[in-house]
């Protein structure tokens, strides 16, 4: 698969990770995307996490054919496994990590590395995804992350720690930062979350307004954990807090507690209650507006199948 006696000095090693884990459906198609990338300077490392389907021969039969870094392993997580593949068998100046049930767009890495080896001052480098359904099918009608509107943008911590809007399919990033920010966080279930964070406090993410992978909309999905990962998400914005000036963490974790409420008010309603606050020192429309569907949620929304979003 790696034929680097064929690429150019210039074009600089890219290691693309695959932790893989219980979708024989998808696993071809998001390895395939790799393989087939118009760029041509690339490492691929696969790690099944202990997948109990049909993975591990589907793996065996194209590790045969394309060469690729395959390892077997007993289950261990995400975090654990993406930070496994860098450490041990990665060589790349640049890391790209795909879901074994996502997709990339064939010209997505060729279009990153020139962005970052034109801006040596970035270190991660970001764009849009689309939603994808069990068949590969744009999904028009979904998005999960809000689009910037501006084609290049510097994306500061304190705009991040509000908002994640850096799908993970569409990342790449420098190792050397990777490094400095100590890999992922293996006791957390958005590793990739808290791995921005750190790379938008200490160095430079900017995006770009471009499509550059499809991210895969089914039951499996960790996205749909919904208790988990909001639980996970507040603690890790709380952990920021002394980082932050007063008055940006007073209106982040405002922000954040009614953004929670909402969510799990319907579905996790004694869970909710925790985020249900009305000494904020910060108020503003948005926190309002999410309380107030969440308290309907809360009182009003129990096994009807419609929720008010």
């Amino acid at each position: 698969m790696q034929e680097k006696q064929e690429n150019s000095i210039d074009d600089p090693l890219v290691s693309v990770v695959v932790p893989s884990y219980n979708h024989e459906a998808y696993i071809e198609e998001c390895l395939l995307s790799i393989i087939n990338q118009t760029y041509k300077s690339i490492e691929v490392i696969v790690i099944d996490d202990g997948s109990k389907d049909h993975s591990c021969e589907i793996l065996d039969r194209m590790q045969k054919q394309y060469g690729f870094v395959l390892v077997f392993q007993e289950n261990q997580g995400v975090s654990k496994t993406l930070n496994k593949a860098i450490r041990r068998y990665a060589h790349g100046k640049y890391i790209n990590c795909l879901a074994s049930d996502d997709f990339m767009m064939l010209d997505k890495i060729e279009k990153q590395v020139r962005f970052l080896e034109e801006n040596p001052d970035v270190d991660l480098v970001f764009g849009k995804v689309y939603m994808v359904d069990e068949k590969s099918q744009i999904m028009k009608d979904r998005k999960i992350f809000e689009p910037f509107d501006e084609p290049v943008k510097h994306i500061p911590f304190e705009l991040l720690i509000e908002n994640n809007r850096v799908p993970a399919p569409s990342v790449m990033f420098r190792r050397e930062i990777w490094e400095k920010c100590e890999g992922f966080n293996e006791d957390t279930v958005i590793e990739d979350f808290d791995l921005w964070l750190k790379i938008a406090y200490a160095g430079k993410m900017v995006y770009l307004n471009d499509y550059f992978a499809c991210y895969r909309w089914h039951w499996q999905n960790v996205s749909t954990q919904v208790l988990k990962i909001y639980t996970a998400t507040w603690k890790l914005i709380d952990s920021w807090k002394d980082k932050m000036s007063p008055a940006i963490a007073g209106k982040v974790l405002a922000r954040r507690d009614s953004m929670t409420f909402c969510i799990l008010a319907r579905k996790y309603k004694k869970e909710s209650l925790r985020y249900l606050k009305f000494n904020h020192s910060y108020w503003d429309a948005f926190i309002l507006r999410n309380y107030l569907k969440g308290l309907f949620k809360l009182l009003f929304l129990w096994n009807h199948k419609k929720e008010w979003k």
